[in-house]
């Protein structure tokens, strides 16, 4: 699985890697344990010297009604991962995501990029290996000047307001016109952490 490790998260047991299930636990189908690797596998990386955390835990996905799709993996050594986006530099905090927002992401596919947030609470069903999932009270955003906010690969990108660098979102889907991503605090909420 390729996708993008969007930021670190805490508990009292220790620091996280967070990213979508489809990323890290694909799709319901790895165990707690599992490595994660980094570059990931299908960009070169070596299951010998890459493992970067082991999956800690992840939201099952269900065919409806599934608010996020998230997962965390601890990391093996605090050496190997750093709390700041490239080209962003560390989240300052959360907030709830609103119309026009004007937003950002690095992602491992279309980099830096820059958008507009058009909804905050749209259902939306999306396309897996394993099914169809259904996605209650969504965030949609636009790529600003036409150009695509995300592409394949992009999954797990953490989305922060350019004003503040307040995390709103976690990216787990979308389409040349638009990105769908979680509300963050819902995906931190449902984990039990918090930002790093």
């Amino acid at each position: 699985m390729a996708g993008t490790f969007g930021a670190l998260v805490k508990d009292n047991k220790g620091v996280y890697i967070l990213s979508n299930n489809h990323v890290l636990a694909d799709e319901n189908r790895l165990p707690v344990g599992a490595g994660i690797y980094q570059p990931g596998l299908l960009d070169g990386g070596s299951p010998e010297t890459d493992q970067i955390a082991a999956l800690s835990r992840f939201i099952e996905l269900k065919a409806t009604g599934n608010q996020v799709d998230c997962a965390i993996a601890k990391a093996a050594n605090k050496n190997l991962v750093s709390a700041d986006v490239l080209r962003i530099g560390e989240p300052a905090g959360t907030t709830q995501a609103a119309i026009d927002m004007s937003v950002h992401k690095f992602g491992r596919t279309t980099a830096y990029t820059v958008g507009r947030v058009t909804s905050i609470d749209t259902d939306v069903a999306v396309g897996y290996e394993t099914g169809n999932f259904t996605f209650l009270e969504q965030i949609i955003i636009v790529g600003q000047n036409g150009i695509p906010f995300s592409g394949g690969g992009d999954s797990g990108s953490l989305i922060l307001e350019r004003q503040t660098n307040n995390a709103i979102g976690l990216l787990f889907g979308g389409s040349n016109t638009h990105t769908i991503a979680n509300h963050i605090e819902d995906v931190l909420e449902a984990l039990k952490v918090n930002l790093a």
